[in-house]
């Protein structure tokens, strides 16, 4: 789920969840590491390591499982006024995490909101996917695009933005070198997984 969440909650709600979840507060920023993870939670790591450094949101975070997928926790960046983070699990181990707000950059200073063409020129070894059906308002209206550098274990979410005509980053994922992506850890039909071939 998108930003919209955040268009419906009340003021004095966003206060309240901002202060809940005791003297823990998440990283104010940090890098995250292509491969490997994001401030304080490594892939491989069990539910409660992030949960120690991403504060519960009660009543606002989502906590779905599926049984194709597994376990995704949706936490709120509720400071930074965006989607926050995603943690994707199987036998509550992290397997791929979707960083979706600017607390966190890569060490190139890529983040969220960064144009396709660059994320393209700094990662020259990765290949162009879409995924068919994914379209909605909140992505602007058109399917997702994604750039996924397998070898180096990230891939790039772009959105489109139709005021500047042109694609965005919406999410940068981690997962684990050499292992096969999927955005959001697997496929649902009837959206369709479909590689760019020919088109960088």
């Amino acid at each position: 789920m998108k930003m919209s969440i955040l268009c419906c909650l009340a003021p004095w709600a966003l206060v309240l969840a901002a202060f809940s979840g005791g003297a823990h507060v998440p990283p104010t920023s940090g890098l995250i590491r292509p491969g490997e993870g994001v401030p304080g939670v490594d892939l491989g790591s069990k539910f409660s390591s992030f949960e120690a450094i991403f504060p519960k949101h009660d009543e606002l975070d989502e906590d779905y499982t599926y049984p194709e997928c597994g376990r995704v926790y949706h936490w709120l960046d509720l400071d930074k006024r965006a989607n926050g983070v995603y943690a994707y699990l199987k036998n509550d181990e992290i397997y791929l995490l979707s960083v979706q707000t600017p607390r966190f950059a890569l060490a190139n200073g890529i983040a969220i909101e960064a144009s396709e063409k660059r994320v393209k020129a700094a990662y020259p070894g990765g290949r162009g996917y879409v995924l068919l059906g994914s379209a909605s308002v909140a992505v602007g209206g058109r399917d997702l695009r994604y750039w996924v550098d397998k070898k180096k274990g990230v891939a790039f979410e772009f959105s489109w933005y139709e005021k500047k005509k042109q694609r965005f980053v919406s999410a940068i994922d981690v997962f684990r070198r050499g292992s096969n992506y999927f955005p959001k850890g697997c496929i649902s039909p009837p959206q369709q997984w479909q590689e760019l071939k020919g088109r960088r």
